[in-house]
């Protein structure tokens, strides 16, 4: 697993995988699709972690196929893996420990991760202020899909 922080090259890339999120056309929308274009900054402004909450998931854009999530994280989650969700994983604010399996990984805003299927993982905040990650998963993004590891 490698992380990589070229800010340049990847963000282009995660842009142009969420404005492909979301290729219905307007009459083919439904209230489970968002739209193909979101200000995350914005978003982020309207969404904001509450004093009292450890972790928010804020859906940005969405297809049958893909998800483009905006995660902001304090304190730190659970370890947890997927069975069918693969997530690309890029830290825009913050700093902290990304643990993969058993491998425990210091990130700063601009790293970037894969996520397997199946794989147990889990993220430390180590910073003054939450942690924001943006997420893109595929399929689209599934609660249910949500498995905390045994220890």
């Amino acid at each position: 697993m490698r992380i990589v922080a070229w800010k340049s090259t990847l963000t282009p890339l995660l842009l142009l995988c969420l404005a492909g999120c979301a290729s219905a056309s307007s009459q083919d929308r439904t209230d489970q699709t968002r739209p193909e274009f979101t200000d995350l900054l914005a978003q982020l402004e309207r969404n904001p972690l509450g004093p009292d909450e450890a972790l928010r998931i804020t859906k940005l854009v969405e297809s049958p196929e893909m998800s483009g999530l905006l995660v902001q994280v304090r304190g730190s989650l659970p370890a947890h893996f997927h069975k069918r969700t693969q997530e690309i994983v890029h830290l825009i604010r913050g700093e902290g420990i990304f643990q993969l399996g058993t491998e425990r990984i210091p990130i700063q805003t601009g790293s970037v991760m894969r996520i397997s299927p199946g794989q147990v993982h889990t993220f430390t905040n180590t910073g003054p202020a939450p942690a924001v990650f943006l997420v893109v998963t595929t399929p689209r993004w599934d609660e249910r899909d949500r498995f905390m590891a045994r220890e």
